[in-house]
């Protein structure tokens, strides 16, 4: 392996891991564990297609969704892709699967991808913007 695929594997080691650290937030069903990944000026749209500017309206949304209508929601994150724009700047797709509280996905149910552009800040990735899009039904062939 050559050091420009060493760099590459770590720098996509770092973001998966992101991504783990994103799902447990979410499953905890804890806003600012979730949302410390994300800038200060993260701009995102939810699955209701709200557009939401910063993180303090990211965070006071996530919040609210906690505690009513999310709070008994649960999901898997699968990372789909990762695709680097400038070694500073990823994209990186994300497949969610609805789950019981013990990891069991639901098959029927919804889910959604998630696109997620991740900057590097402070040697940290973080979410600088993104998009959650609903899929009703999914039979989760297709992670």
């Amino acid at each position: 392996m050559t050091k420009k695929n060493d760099v590459l594997e770590k720098e996509i080691n770092m973001i998966k891991q992101i991504i783990i650290e994103m799902e447990t937030a979410h499953n905890n069903h804890d806003a600012d564990e979730l949302d410390r990944h994300f800038t200060s000026d993260a701009s995102w749209v939810n699955v209701m297609g709200q557009r939401l500017s910063g993180w303090k309206e990211i965070n006071e949304v996530h919040k609210a969704v906690y505690k009513e209508p999310l709070k008994n929601s649960y999901a898997r994150y699968d990372v789909a892709n990762i695709s680097f724009i400038r070694p500073d700047v990823a994209v990186t797709h994300i497949r969610q699967y609805s789950t019981t509280p013990d990891k069991k996905i639901i098959k029927g149910s919804q889910g959604s991808m998630a696109v997620y552009v991740m900057i590097k800040e402070n040697s940290t990735w973080k979410v600088a913007a993104g998009q959650n899009t609903l899929i009703q039904g999914d039979d989760h062939t297709n992670p």
